[in-house]
C-alpha cells in the first residue's frame, strides 16, 4: 500500500509541477501550494501511512517493552497489554532465527478504514511495511504477527527495501510464524495434480510481483495455495540445508542479489531449485523428509 501512496504522491507533485508551468498567475498558485502542501503533509503523518513516526498521536497511546513500541487506541490499557504479550511472543520466534530483532513500531487499527488510511490492505487481520506493522483488534495469531515481523527483520537484516522474491519472503515469514495450517506435502500434491499450483511462482517479484501476489489472493482466490506451497517451499529448503545455513544465505543477501545468493549458498539456481521441490511433492509420501527422498 505504501507503493500505492507513493505513486499518487509522485502524480501530485508531477500534476503541480504542470499546473505550474501552464498557468498565467503563476504567484497565485505558489501560494495555493504553500498552503495545500504543508497541509496535505500535516495530514499524512496525522493521520495517514506516516502515523507510525509522526511525533503526535491523536487519540492515540503508547506502550512500549524493549524493542516493541505499540501504538493503541485511545485509553483501552488491558487490550493493548493482551496485544503486547502476543508481540512479545511473536518477536521471540522471530528471534529464534534472525538471533536479534530490530526496532518494531505496531499500530492497533480498529477499523478496515484505519487500517487503509495507515497504508495497509483494509480486509486483512494485518500487514506490514517499511514503516510499521499495523494489525486489527483480536483478528491476528501469534503466528500471523510473527509472519508480519519477519518481514520487517528480513528488510532490517539486509538493508533492503525488497530483499528476496516474493515466493522466499513470505515463505520465510510463514515458516517463522509456524503457519502450516494452509497446505500439507499431500495437500499441495492433489493441487499439483489437479493445476492448482503455482507454476509461474518464481515470477512473482519485484511490485510488479506484488501486484500479481494480490491478484493471486483477492481475484484468483488462491491464498491457500499460494501461502501453503511457499511455506512448504522454503520448509523444503530448512529440512535439507538446516536453521545455520539459511541463516548465512539470508545474511549474505545484505551484499548479494539473491540469484547469486542462492545459487553461492545451495549450488543450484532458483529454477533447478523448483524443479526439485515439484519432484519432491510429486513423489511425496507421508512423514518423508526432503534427505530421505533424495
Amino acid at each position: 500500500m505504501l507503493y500505492l501512496f507513493g505513486a499518487i504522491a509522485l502524480f501530485i507533485i508531477l500534476d503541480s509541477i504542470r499546473g505550474y508551468l501552464s498557468t498565467k498567475n503563476k504567484k497565485k498558485y505558489l501560494f495555493q501550494l504553500f498552503i495545500g502542501v504543508p497541509l496535505v503533509v500535516a495530514c499524512l503523518f496525522l493521520f495517514g501511512p506516516l502515523f507510525a513516526i509522526s511525533p503526535i498521536k491523536i487519540g492515540y497511546s503508547t506502550l512500549k517493552d524493549n524493542n516493541i513500541t505499540l501504538y493503541y487506541p485511545g485509553n483501552s490499557i488491558d487490550m493493548a497489554k493482551d496485544t503486547m504479550n502476543q508481540l512479545k511472543q511473536a518477536d521471540n520466534m522471530n528471534r529464534q532465527f534472525y538471533k536479534t530483532t530490530y526496532s518494531m513500531p505496531v499500530v492497533l487499527a480498529k477499523s478496515e478504514f484505519d487500517m487503509l488510511r495507515f497504508g495497509s490492505y483494509p480486509f486483512g487481520g494485518g500487514t506490514g511495511n517499511e514503516l510499521t506493522i499495523n494489525i486489527r483488534v483480536g483478528r491476528m495469531t501469534t503466528g500471523k504477527i510473527a509472519h508480519e515481523m519477519s518481514h520487517r527483520n528480513l528488510a532490517m537484516l539486509t538493508n533492503k527495501l525488497i530483499p528476496a522474491p516474493n515466493w522466499f519472503n513470505e515463505g520465510l515469514a510463514s515458516y517463522i510464524g509456524k503457519m502450516d495450517e494452509y497446505r500439507k506435502p499431500n495437500e499441495l500434491q492433489v493441487d499439483l495434480k489437479e493445476g492448482r499450483y503455482i507454476k509461474d511462482i518464481l515470477n512473482m517479484r519485484g511490485i510488479l510481483g506484488t501486484a500479481m501476489w494480490i491478484k493471486k489472493i483477492n481475484i484468483d482466490k488462491a491464498g491457500g495455495v499460494l501461502y501453503g506451497q511457499t511455506y512448504l517451499m522454503t520448509k523444503y529448503l530448512f529440512d535439507k540445508y538446516g536453521q545455520e545455513k539459511m541463516y548465512d544465505f539470508v545474511a549474505s543477501l545484505k551484499n548479494n542479489d539473491f540469484n547469486k545468493a542462492f545459487f553461492s549458498s545451495f549450488g543450484m539456481t532458483e529454477e533447478q531449485f523448483h524443479q526439485e521441490f515439484i519432484n519432491y511433492i510429486q513423489n511425496y509420501q507421508n512423514n518423508q523428509s526432503p534427505a530421505e527422498q533424495s
